[in-house]
């Protein structure tokens, strides 16, 4: 693929699309599926499969679903155990989403992207989390301490009122929160790349705009 500055851009803006979502319609040969996935810190996705998909020869993922994609991709599915470390794949997704529908997991390679009228290489847009070795810490520190913060920051951002919520995910370009019945995404104002800064300049984010008044 050509290395272009415009080509980059595309490709960072697909990322971006890719991260706003969690959900898709997964083609698995003939057979259409609506999944909910997360993204690992590979960059490869992660979904709940059965058999049926597994077995399918020719698979394609389209965002948010096929009426009105934002992204579409050809994929490939890999299957993984729930052992030797890979549960935290797992896990994850049922951090994000709750119960899963099926028993086994597939980890969904990305080899090549429709996006914005271009068509891209897979690699381009499974991109690796910079932020994941300080992922968990971050969000659990949200979770214990700055819940009210982050629902303030909702309420004054989104205008939205979220009463049970739980900080999930992040990456460099923003931060997943689980509420009662989706996931919301809040996008920071400026890239966070340094895992060492990620701590201060989320708290940051947050208290710009969600100090809660008396």
């Amino acid at each position: 693929m050509n290395d272009a500055p415009s080509e980059r851009v595309t490709a960072q803006a697909a990322v971006e699309a890719l991260r706003n979502w969690t959900s898709g319609q997964l083609r698995c040969d003939d057979i259409v599926y609506p999944i909910k996935y997360v993204i690992a810190p590979d960059g490869r996705l992660v979904t709940p499969v059965d058999r049926t998909m597994l077995e399918a020869v020719d698979c394609g993922l389209a965002i948010p679903d096929d009426d009105s994609p934002t992204i579409e991709l050809a994929v490939t599915l890999e299957a993984f155990d729930r052992v030797q470390g890979a549960e935290s794949n797992s896990d994850r997704w049922k951090i994000f989403h709750g119960n899963p529908p099926h028993q086994r997991w597939a980890m969904i390679d990305l080899d090549m992207a429709r996006f914005g009228g271009c068509i891209l290489d897979g690699l381009a847009v499974q991109q690796p989390n910079p932020l994941a070795a300080v992922e968990p810490r971050i969000c659990g520190l949200l979770n214990r301490e700055y819940l009210e913060v982050l629902r303030h920051h909702l309420t004054r951002v989104l205008s939205l009122d979220v009463p049970d919520l739980r900080a999930v995910g992040l990456d460099p370009t923003g931060l997943h929160v689980r509420a009662r019945f989706d996931i919301v995404r809040l996008t920071f104002s400026n890239p966070i790349e340094d895992p060492a800064q990620a701590e201060s300049q989320v708290l940051e984010f947050i208290n710009s705009n969600g100090t809660p008044t008396d």
